[in-house]
């Protein structure tokens, strides 16, 4: 399988080196300098990094399908700097994803009610949630945060993971670039892009370490952002 890696990072070059997603999917825990490892004899990699970044990240997400399309990889992967992959057998757990499901995530809701507050987890009832994802925990310890059964089809999926089948995407299938924020509400506005043009969403058994603490301050830019959102789903 041929895989493009997306990432956008606030890191430089040097700094990115040490994040948990260039150690476990670059240079790491798992993937060795390269394909050392029998489990990637058949898996070519290649990433397109945009360090320093400043921008709405649905930007650099954007390049990344169209190389990936352009280029006919099989599969593009769209990931937060802060998640570390601590699975051998992920590639082919897409692989087997693939067979049914366009785009593949870690954590999402099978549905969702359009208000505030917009985040994911938040507009869905929690019967609704599904996936799970590790979050360390006192200091050398992790806990598993279990949303809810996988896999299971999803209307939105969490942006820390997207794994993307390149052959399903079409022209209309990108991230808005509009967005008034970095990195707020562009996951759930592409999720909902997907499924308006009959693309098949789910989680998946993927597991991974976010070693982030998550949305601690709804700023401005959120707030500017959640409006955008709300507006452009709501009059839908």
């Amino acid at each position: 399988m041929k895989i493009l890696l997306g990432c956008c990072t606030k890191h430089d070059r040097e700094n990115f080196e040490k994040t948990p997603t260039y150690k476990s999917m670059l240079n790491g825990f798992l993937h060795g300098n390269g394909k050392d490892h029998d489990f990637y004899e058949s898996m070519d990699l290649d990433a397109v990094i945009k360090t320093n970044n400043k921008e709405n990240i649905g930007k650099h997400y954007n390049k990344v399908l169209n190389m990936a399309v352009d280029e006919e990889y099989d599969c593009a992967i769209l990931m937060h700097d802060d998640v570390q992959i601590d699975d051998y057998s992920w590639t082919y757990k897409l692989r087997e994803a693939f067979r049914e499901y366009d785009v593949v995530g870690l954590a999402g809701a099978k549905q969702v009610e359009i208000k505030q507050p917009a985040l994911w987890h938040l507009m869905a009832k929690q019967q609704d949630w599904s996936g799970a994802v590790a979050h360390p925990v006192n200091g050398d310890q992790i806990f598993m945060t279990n949303f809810g059964p996988m896999p299971q089809r999803c209307l939105v999926l969490d942006g820390l993971f997207l794994a993307v089948k390149v052959s399903s995407l079409v022209d209309e299938v990108r991230f808005d670039e509009n967005l008034p924020a970095i990195a707020h509400h562009y996951d759930i506005d592409f999720c909902l892009t997907c499924n308006k043009h009959t693309l098949k969403l789910t989680t998946w058994p993927i597991w991974a370490i976010h070693k982030s603490p998550g949305l601690q301050d709804r700023g401005q830019d959120f707030t500017d952002s959640e409006k955008y959102f709300l507006d452009k789903w709501t009059e839908n």
